[in-house]
């Protein structure tokens, strides 16, 4: 009897734990003032304080994985994609620049999670980010 309920108790932990580390994938389309956002970076600050970033796809869309769900902060940068404004060390070949008149500037308060006023959901229904 004794050895049942240890085994029930090592079980109770193993499933307790488990559940404070869920993580989801959040995903889906950056717009600005119902804009697709075609070129830069997310920053997110995770419900448990860690950060997670990706860059913008050229259609508006990310993709994170394994971010602990909850409530994050969002920063969102979107530097001039011109050459001559990115610096290459000469090892990396630079990403494909967006098409002539797609990229736009967003606000620089926006870039950092801190200042952004942005959230996301992390394991909610929807991962679009929508900026204003």
């Amino acid at each position: 009897m004794r050895s049942r309920w240890a085994t029930l108790g090592f079980f109770a932990v193993l499933l307790l734990s488990a559940g404070c580390s869920r993580t989801a994938s959040p995903g889906g389309k950056v717009t600005f003032q119902g804009k697709p956002v075609v070129w830069g970076s997310i920053a997110l600050r995770a419900v448990d304080g860690s950060m997670h970033q990706i860059g913008i796809e050229p259609d508006g869309t990310y993709q994170l994985e394994n971010v602990p769900v909850g409530l994050a902060t969002v920063g969102v940068s979107s530097p001039d994609p011109k050459p001559s404004a990115r610096q290459n060390d000469g090892r990396t070949t630079p990403p494909t620049p967006p098409p002539p008149g797609a990229w736009f500037p967003l606000p620089s308060k926006l870039g950092d999670p801190s200042t952004s006023g942005v959230t996301l959901e992390v394991g909610g229904k929807s991962g679009d980010i929508e900026l204003k």
